[in-house]
């Protein structure tokens, strides 16, 4: 048995989940237009790895915390449903029924804040994830973080933790990741994966060490 992390965003997912779900709740009336705009800076700011993750997470949890317990989980369980796993690569597939079926521990490592991950790991039928945590009271979001993000280095903490907390072990351990916000977590993983790299990754010099794979087909 061995472990398998997966970056979610342009790993599993063919594009943003924060893209996704934000249209999504432009559509559905929960947000305007002022509030894609500013998130399209932030993902220009995470591609150039250059996001305040923190910052991030607390403005995309407070355009949510209006719904309690309920129609939080109903909107996020069907946007995910409808527009996200729709979208979930061909080669994402095939890597977690891989890994699903060795008996591997599947696990999502994303800075994608914890209520939407949570949706998107049942529905892939993956057990675990690490994500960025975000505060709760009576099952409402309250816009305030919970914890660090699981971020560049953070990622790489929160795996320490999740590896000591479940006693297991990095030997023969997989990593798949698409930007150079995941290479710390791709660089304490016996067997590396550049998935569809974007630009900015392939012209990392860590990229001699990883194997490049085209889950797009």
């Amino acid at each position: 048995m061995s472990l398998a992390f997966f970056d979610m965003d342009g790993t599993i997912i063919g594009g943003d989940t924060n893209d996704i779900s934000f249209d999504a709740f432009l559509k559905l009336g929960i947000i305007d237009d002022t509030v894609i705009k500013k998130l399209n800076a932030y993902e220009d700011q995470f591609y150039k790895g250059e996001l305040n993750v923190d910052e991030f997470v607390q403005f995309a949890a407070s355009q949510l915390t209006r719904f309690n317990k309920d129609e939080l989980y109903k909107l996020l369980d069907e946007v995910v449903a409808k527009y996200i796993i729709p979208v979930v690569k061909p080669g994402a597939k095939r890597a977690i029924d891989f890994h699903n079926k060795r008996g591997d521990v599947v696990v999502i490592v994303t800075s994608t804040m914890d209520y939407l991950v949570e949706h998107i790991a049942r529905q892939l039928n993956i057990k675990y994830f690490i994500a960025s945590p975000m505060e709760k009271v009576n099952g409402a979001l309250t816009g305030r973080q919970a914890g660090m993000p699981a971020y560049k280095e953070g990622k790489v903490t929160k795996i320490k933790e999740f590896i000591k907390e479940h006693n297991l072990s990095l030997e023969d351990s997989y990593g798949y990741g698409d930007t150079i916000n995941d290479l710390p977590m791709l660089m304490i993983c016996e067997h590396k994966y550049a998935v569809d790299p974007n630009k900015k990754l392939l012209q990392d010099p860590l990229i001699k060490e990883l194997e490049i794979v085209d889950w797009t087909k």
